[in-house]
């Protein structure tokens, strides 16, 4: 159970945030899968969201 100021402080923390979806095949025919980018991400002890951000970085 959460308090009021714990939800307001995640929603001030989500304002600052911006949302970026994408979406891959299930059948890995875009050229990887959802659970090669977690065992990437696991590999370099990263959560999937940094080790997303770090990647788009290198390519940019």
């Amino acid at each position: 159970m959460s308090t009021d100021a714990k939800r307001a402080g995640n929603a001030r923390h989500l304002e600052k945030l911006e949302r970026v979806v994408f979406r891959l095949h299930k059948d890995g025919t875009d050229g990887l899968t959802k659970e090669q980018i977690e065992a990437a991400a696991q590999a370099s002890g990263q959560s999937i969201n940094a080790w997303i951000i770090d990647a788009i970085k290198d390519k940019l």
